[in-house]
């Protein structure tokens, strides 16, 4: 590409020789991780370079491109529409499971809940919600903490992501037997049907309680007419820089409601970031 669309030569420099990235691919690389830090808001330090670069590779064989450059110039001249959401997808994380986090979990379970309004529904907001994992593991706990009846009456979660092949498999509900390694017995018979050899599916009626949409964290505005009693995004801030994570966290603390919540990861930490959430314990945050 030349140099009026790229990075010039000095500005890719800053990808360590050490990367193991050839030379005829790092001026591509650059501008690709550069779009990819602007659209998704996922940050990629210097020691991440070579897994991003496997991603993108890998991404060019599959749809045929000769290399790198050839892809960054297709995402330049905005020529194949489906082009950018690729991207998103291949560079986004989308490791998960279900009840991941079980400390976070119990917490929502035993301390939180009680918390919630006894007289309006419930609005819960999974966020980087992957292919639906925990989304659904909340579905089940509430299921058993209130009911399915009562569950389904007073329940709305809303999980959302950036990638459209994960959101399409949340609403297809269906999971390789990995995802559920940590599921007890009684759950995964209860609320999981057998299908293909290794796979299992989300039974129909936990379905309704959640709804998933894609959605991009770091477009704006959001698409939200009322505010959620509990938001949960786990295991995605610590992709994006410090001043993305921070108006992130602030603009989710406008859309909960006096009294909410934020949950994090456990690996995940607030403290040092002038936010207006008042940390509870580690990973859980609120709004007084």
């Amino acid at each position: 590409m030349t140099n009026a669309t790229m990075t010039d030569q000095n500005s890719t420099a800053c990808i360590s020789s050490q990367d193991n990235i050839p030379g005829s691919d790092l001026e591509a690389f650059e501008y690709l991780s550069k779009w990819i830090g602007i659209y998704t808001g996922l940050h990629f330090p210097v020691n991440k370079h070579i897994n991003l670069y496997r991603r993108l590779i890998s991404l060019c064989q599959r749809l045929d491109f000769k290399n790198l450059n050839e892809m960054a110039e297709h995402l330049q001249r905005q020529d194949i529409p489906g082009l950018p959401a690729e991207l998103a997808r291949v560079t986004s994380t989308n490791h998960s499971f279900f009840f991941r986090e079980n400390e976070i979990l119990d917490f929502f379970r035993n301390r939180i809940l009680p918390t919630l309004p006894a007289d309006s529904p419930w609005r819960i907001w999974s966020a980087a919600a992957a292919s639906g994992e925990e989304a659904y593991t909340l579905a089940i706990i509430m299921a058993e903490e209130l009911g399915l009846s009562q569950a389904l009456n007073r329940v709305a979660i809303l999980g959302t992501d950036i990638s459209y092949p994960m959101i399409t498999q949340a609403e297809e509900g269906i999971y390789h037997k990995q995802k559920l390694e940590v599921v007890n017995p009684a759950t995964l018979k209860h609320y999981f049907k057998p299908g293909n050899p290794d796979q299992f599916s989300i039974m129909p009626w936990i379905k309704p309680m959640c709804t998933f949409r894609r959605m991009n964290l770091k477009s704006t505005p959001w698409p939200f007419q009322n505010q959620f009693h509990v938001i949960f995004c786990r295991n995605i801030l610590y992709y994006f820089d410090h001043a993305l994570q921070l108006e992130i966290v602030e603009r989710m603390y406008d859309y909960t409601l006096p009294g909410g919540w934020l949950v994090t990861s456990v690996t995940e930490n607030l403290k040092k970031s002038p936010t207006r959430w008042r940390s509870i314990t580690t990973g859980v945050y609120r709004k007084i």
